[in-house]
């Protein structure tokens, strides 16, 4: 008998180390009805969030019930994790510490109908999810086709904004939170509709996350990823501020009368190429002072030429009119390389062009602007 008790006290720690080398047990389970879907894949996604790791996979059981359960070494900050399925559907995105015990339901379409328990990050990754893609999915069926009609284009542009103002008011609530990163990785929008690139996510609200990540989370590997990130972003500002002598690249766009206007028409002339939209606010602003310093300077040879961003090029072209714009105001909306010639990320942006065909990047302060002009001039 005693021979037997050692053995078990043995075999007891055998279990205990195993267990211990695999790290705390952490579960994942739920399940998932009416989806359509067969096998359920466990990812761990890398820090940088570019490719994932697999882990395990499970069938659904006959309920819909899947269970996965796995080691996380003790200590650990929480990390992301993502359930996928076959057949394209969009993966369930979890935010994992050591020991949790996340439960998930669902009904139908599992990405926008899921329900999670036991982890709070995970819990506003859904909410994200919901408001988020509800919109880029409206965006998606207006530009397969889906609706057509009288206003298309405009409610796309409506619906992207839709999508990436759901995605700023996300990230600046939850600045502390991993479920902020994780929604700032999203470009959906701006995929459908070039024109809004550079107009979401910025500088600033990576270090408003660099912040609060570091004091709720301080061991976070994903606050390394958000610096080196931020210094990318600033390098490229720093460049882009720094072009003063280069040979700017021709565009030639049409008016609201059908008109073609060459950009290059205008050589010999001090030129502020202008990107604009018609609904953003604060390129009607400029608008409004920039036509003050037009009146005082066309006749000595300055020359706007201003390329619009707009979606729906009926509000262009009311724009245009109402303000009586007098220089040459084109239509970009429906030429995305005239943007990405210039490397235009979002509006208003404006460059400077001398008579030799030297581009610089000026300031749209009113008084700046007039500084370099005259100096031009």
């Amino acid at each position: 008998m005693k021979r037997l008790f050692v053995a078990a006290v043995a075999m007891a720690v055998v279990f205990a180390s195993c267990s211990s080398d695999k790290g705390v047990a952490t579960t994942i389970q739920g399940r998932f009805v009416g989806s359509g879907v067969d096998t359920v894949y466990l990812e761990r996604v890398s820090d940088n969030f570019t490719t994932p790791e697999a882990l395990d996979r499970v069938a659904l059981a006959d309920n819909g019930g899947f269970k996965f359960e796995f080691g996380i070494e003790e200590g650990t900050s929480p990390r992301f994790y993502r359930l996928s399925f076959d057949g394209g559907r969009r993966p369930v995105t979890l935010v994992v510490a050591p020991g949790d015990e996340i439960k998930l339901e669902s009904a139908g379409d599992i990405f926008l109908n899921y329900e999670v328990e036991g982890s709070e990050e995970s819990a506003l990754i859904k909410e994200f999810n919901r408001e988020y893609f509800t919109a880029v999915d409206r965006v998606a069926r207006i530009a397969e086709g889906i609706d057509t009609g009288e206003g298309m284009h405009r409610r796309a542009y409506d619906a992207a904004c839709e999508a990436m103002q759901a995605q700023l008011r996300f990230v600046g609530t939850h600045r502390d939170r991993l479920a902020g990163f994780y929604a700032i990785r999203h470009t959906a929008a701006e995929r459908y509709i070039p024109q809004l690139e550079g107009m979401g996510i910025t500088v600033a609200h990576r270090r408003a996350l660099v912040d609060g990540i570091s004091e709720r989370y301080p061991d976070s590997p994903y606050i390394a990823i958000l610096e080196q990130e931020i210094a990318t972003d600033e390098t490229i500002i720093d460049l882009s501020n720094s072009v003063s002598e280069i040979s700017y690249p021709d565009i030639e766009l049409m008016d609201i009368y059908n008109k073609s206007h060459r950009l290059s028409s205008l050589d010999g002339k001090v030129i502020l190429l202008y990107f604009w939209s018609a609904v953003d606010s604060v390129s009607n602003n400029v608008n409004a002072e920039l036509k003050s310093l037009y009146e005082r300077y066309h006749d000595k040879g300055f020359e706007v030429y201003q390329v619009s961003a707009d979606a729906d090029i009926s509000i262009w072209i009311e724009a245009v009119r109402q303000q009586k714009l007098p220089w040459i105001s084109v239509y970009g909306g429906t030429s995305p390389e005239v943007f990405s010639t210039y490397n235009v990320a979002g509006v208003p942006t404006a460059f400077l062009i001398d008579r030799e065909g030297n581009m610089s990047v000026p300031s749209l302060k009113v008084s700046s602007l007039e500084e370099s002009i005259k100096e031009l001039i």
